[in-house]
């Protein structure tokens, strides 16, 4: 008798907890866990439009109809950089509760772009973390919810390195300063100008700290002879040309 009361228990638990989570979200295909973390990768650009977009579609476990909104959560995000959120329509970047419930027919999912998460870098690189919450309007503790990481990283150096504009180094033969002149219109990582010798190895070097300008390098400190130097922008050699000590 006991055991058939304890298995009764059991079954009514596990009936509760499946009643509990009416919603259960779906991301390329695939349902994931509740409170998961999705990432949604960009490249850093210039264009105030530019934006990257998350994609989810939401499922009714139930068997009847279900009236669903959307709660956007900041858990980090980069300053200066721009999000919204579309459920059904889009919706102002201050706008944290979707102001109208989308009714899912019962056991049914979504359309496609029923659900959009936005993010405009803004020229802006980092990790902007939210979290979304879907949840029944009658019934907001029933809900599931997905974090999503909006990570924006430089660009590769091969898709912008041809607007680069590294000048001749100044004067050359140089005696005891020389001048850089340089434009790195789509760049927001390290950068450096470095001195080389004949044997590869690095010399002097000087950080550069701005997208253009001038750099300027003592190398009073160098013997008299052949030497390289190179904008290093990543770890990778991106111009290289020879530089003459005298005196």
């Amino acid at each position: 008798m006991k055991k058939l009361i304890l298995s009764f228990i059991m079954a009514l638990t596990v009936s509760a907890l499946t009643q509990a989570q009416s919603l259960s979200i779906i991301v390329n295909g695939q349902q994931i866990e509740n409170g998961a973390e999705i990432d949604v990768n960009g490249e850093l650009s210039n264009d105030l439009f530019y934006e990257i977009v998350a994609h989810a579609r939401v499922k009714n476990n139930t068997d009847r109809n279900v009236s669903v909104l959307v709660e956007r959560v900041t858990i980090d995000t980069v300053a200066g950089s721009l999000n919204q959120f579309c459920w059904v329509q889009c919706f102002a970047p201050w706008v944290d509760i979707s102001p109208s419930a989308f009714e899912i027919p019962a056991s049914d999912t979504t359309p496609e772009e029923t659900f959009s998460g936005h993010y405009l870098p803004q020229g802006k690189l980092g990790v902007t973390k939210l979290a979304y919450k879907f949840f029944v309007e009658t019934e907001p503790n029933d809900s599931v919810s997905m974090v999503v990481n909006f990570r924006i990283t430089p660009a590769s150096v091969e898709s912008w390195k041809e607007s680069v504009k590294f000048g001749n180094a100044y004067p050359n033969p140089a005696s005891s300063l020389v001048s850089f002149e340089f434009d790195i219109p789509e760049f927001s990582g390290d950068a450096r100008i470095k001195i080389f010798n004949l044997l590869g190895q690095s010399l002097a070097e000087k950080k550069i700290d701005q997208k253009s300008g001038i750099v300027n390098i003592p190398v009073d400190h160098l013997k008299e002879g052949v030497y390289f130097y190179s904008l290093v922008i990543e770890d990778q050699n991106v111009v290289s040309k020879k530089l003459i000590i005298r005196r």
